[in-house]
C-alpha cells in the first residue's frame, strides 16, 4: 500500500526519505575518471537558487534564510508525509504518466479528483495541469453563452492573458472595471447594456495573491440578478485551503452553499430551487462588508469593545500568545465573517462558475474543476483538454497528500491564521494599514519603489527574504513589498521579520 493512502504503509516518512537519501548518496558518488560537478557559489547568491524546498526558512548558497515571499501558505510544500508520498509514487509509478487524455487515468490523478470533489461538495472535480488549463478550459466550456465579460482590473496579467485567449473565437466584448468596486461594475453594466449587451459574466480573483484583499462578492450577486442570464466566474486560486471555516476558498468564507458551482443551465432548468435559498443581500450584509474591507490603520483604532475582546484573544496572556491547546484559535474565525459565518448556508444567487489552485496553499500541483457530472463533461469534451498533460503522477500524489493533511485536520490551518492574526496586528500598531482578514498576505507601500528597494535589500542582508513587485500588472504599475506568512513559521520568526522592517523604515 502506498504512503498517499488514506492509511499510511507502516513506515514513518522520516524513515522512508533517509533510506532514499542514504541510497540516492550512494548512488551520486562520482567514479573513477568521473569529472566532479561543483556548484557555482556566488552565481546561486546572485540568483538567489534555493538549495532546498521554500519554506519559512530556506537555504540559499549555503546560508539560512527566513523567507516571507512566495505561497504555499500551508507550509506542506516540505512535509514529511507529503515528501514521502512523493519518493513511493516514483518508485512505484514512475515520474510521468505516459499518456494522454481519457485513454488511462494513473491512480493518483482519479484520486485527487474524488477527494477534491469530496471537499467541494460537488458530484465531481476535475485535476488540470496548470491553473491556466483550468481557467482556460471553463471558460471555452461556458464562454459563447455570454456576449460581454467584465474582469476586475487588479486580475493578473497570466488570468488575464489566458481570458484574451478563451474570448479569441467568441463574440463577447471584454472590459474591466475598478478594483473591488460594485459601484464601478455597476455604472459600466448599466451603460454597457442599454442597447447591445445582454448576458454579462463578470470574472474577479477570490482572493488577490498581490494585495491580500477579498473580492466583494455579496455586492457582485445582488448587482447580477439584475440581468437575467448573467453569471459570476471566482478564480479562487490563492483562497482554496485558506478561506471559509473548512478553508473551501472565497464563498464557503462568505457562507454559501458550493455544491452547485459549474452547473449547466441544463442543471440550472432541472433544479427548480436553484438561485432560490432565501437569498436576501440586505439582511446579510451591510455597505462596510463589501463596498471597502475594514482596515488594521494606525488613525483607524478598533473600538473600545473590539479591543477587549482582543485581550487574551488566544485564550493566553495580553500579549498574545496562544494556550497549549490552541482551542482558542477557533474564535478566530468569527473574524472571516462575524455573524454571518455562524448563518446557514445559502444558495447560490445566480450562475457561478469556480477555479482553484492547489499550488497556492497546498503546495501541490496542477489546479480543479468542480461542478456537476454534465459540467465536467462538456470541459472533458473539449480539444484543448483532451491534449493537455496529465499531471505528473508523483505530484499527483503529493498533492493527494496535501489535500488530506489540509482538509481531514484543522490544526495547520488554525496555525496559519493564528500567524495571520499575530503578525497584522503587529504591523497595524507599527501603522501599517492592512485588511481585516484571514489571507495570509499583505502588501506594504513604503515611500517610493526606491526606498522599498532599499529595504528589500536591507533585510536580504538580515537573512530575510521578503518580494518588491514592481507593479501589480501591466495595467496598475504600483510598487509595492509582499509579504507572506505561512503557518510552518514560528512566531519568533514574525518578530525577526517585524523587528527587522521597523529598524529599517
Amino acid at each position: 500500500m502506498l504512503y498517499f493512502d488514506k492509511q499510511p504503509s507502516g513506515e514513518s516518512p522520516e524513515r522512508i526519505l533517509s533510506s532514499l537519501r542514504e541510497e540516492n548518496a550512494q548512488q551520486l558518488q562520482p567514479q573513477l575518471g568521473e569529472p566532479v560537478i561543483r556548484r557555482d557559489m556566488p552565481l546561486i547568491e546572485e540568483l538567489f537558487a534555493f538549495d532546498g524546498p521554500p519554506d519559512a526558512t530556506v537555504s540559499i548558497g549555503g546560508e539560512e534564510y527566513y523567507y516571507f515571499s512566495g505561497e504555499g501558505y500551508l507550509g506542506l510544500q516540505a512535509h514529511p508525509e507529503v515528501l514521502a508520498s512523493t519518493c513511493e509514487a516514483v518508485l512505484h509509478y514512475g515520474t510521468s504518466s505516459g499518456t494522454l487524455r481519457r485513454r488511462y487515468t494513473p491512480v493518483p490523478v482519479l484520486e485527487v479528483q474524488r477527494q477534491a470533489a469530496e471537499i467541494y461538495q460537488t458530484p465531481r472535480a476535475l485535476y488540470c495541469g496548470s491553473e491556466a488549463d483550468a481557467l482556460g478550459c471553463l471558460l471555452e466550456s461556458v464562454v459563447d453563452s455570454y456576449d460581454l465579460v467584465l474582469v476586475d482590473e487588479h486580475c493578473s496579467d497570466a488570468s488575464t492573458a489566458v481570458i484574451r485567449r478563451a474570448l479569441t473565437r467568441s463574440a463577447a466584448r471584454l472590459v474591466s472595471f475598478k478594483h473591488r468596486d460594485p459601484d464601478d461594475l455597476k455604472r459600466v453594466l448599466v451603460r454597457k447594456t442599454k442597447r447591445r449587451y445582454k448576458r454579462p459574466l463578470v470574472i474577479t480573483e477570490g482572493l488577490f495573491n498581490v494585495t491580500g484583499e477579498i473580492a466583494p462578492v455579496p455586492a457582485y450577486y445582488e448587482i447580477l440578478s439584475a440581468y437575467p442570464g448573467s453569471a459570476l466566474l471566482v478564480d479562487d486560486a490563492d483562497a482554496f485551503g485558506v478561506l471559509g471555516e473548512k478553508g473551501r476558498g472565497t464563498l464557503e468564507y462568505f457562507g454559501y452553499e458550493m455544491d452547485r458551482v459549474n452547473h449547466t443551465p441544463q442543471d440550472r432548468q432541472s433544479d427548480p430551487t436553484y438561485g432560490t435559498g432565501g437569498f436576501s443581500y440586505n439582511d446579510a450584509f451591510t455597505p462596510g462588508d463589501y463596498a471597502q474591507e475594514e482596515l488594521y490603520g494606525a488613525d483607524e483604532p478598533w473600538s473600545e469593545a473590539e479591543e477587549d475582546e482582543t485581550d487574551g484573544f488566544y485564550g493566553g496572556e495580553a500579549d498574545g500568545e496562544p494556550d497549549d491547546d490552541g482551542e482558542a484559535i477557533d474564535d478566530f474565525i468569527c473574524l472571516q465573517r462575524e455573524e454571518s459565518a455562524e448563518e446557514v448556508k445559502k444558495a447560490l444567487p445566480i450562475c457561478t462558475y469556480l477555479v482553484s489552485s492547489l499550488g497556492r496553499a497546498i503546495g501541490g500541483f496542477g489546479a480543479l474543476i468542480p461542478g456537476s457530472p454534465s459540467f465536467i463533461d462538456r470541459v472533458v469534451d473539449l480539444p484543448r483538454f483532451q491534449f493537455s498533460p496529465y499531471p505528473p503522477t508523483p505530484l499527483a500524489a503529493a498533492t493527494l497528500k496535501g489535500l488530506q493533511l489540509s482538509f481531514y485536520r484543522d490544526d495547520i490551518r488554525h496555525k496559519l491564521w493564528n500567524n495571520v492574526y499575530y503578525f497584522k496586528s503587529e504591523l497595524k500598531k507599527m501603522g501599517f494599514a492592512v485588511p481585516e482578514n484571514m489571507a495570509p498576505m499583505v502588501s506594504l507601500r513604503i515611500g517610493s519603489d526606491q526606498n522599498m528597494r532599499r529595504i528589500q535589500h536591507a533585510m536580504i542582508k538580515e537573512q530575510v527574504l521578503v518580494s518588491f513587485l514592481q507593479k501589480i500588472n501591466t495595467r496598475h504599475p504600483s510598487g509595492n513589498l509582499r509579504a507572506a506568512v505561512f503557518a510552518s513559521h514560528e512566531r519568533v520568526m514574525l518578530n525577526i521579520f517585524l523587528d527587522t522592517l521597523q529598524r529599517l523604515i
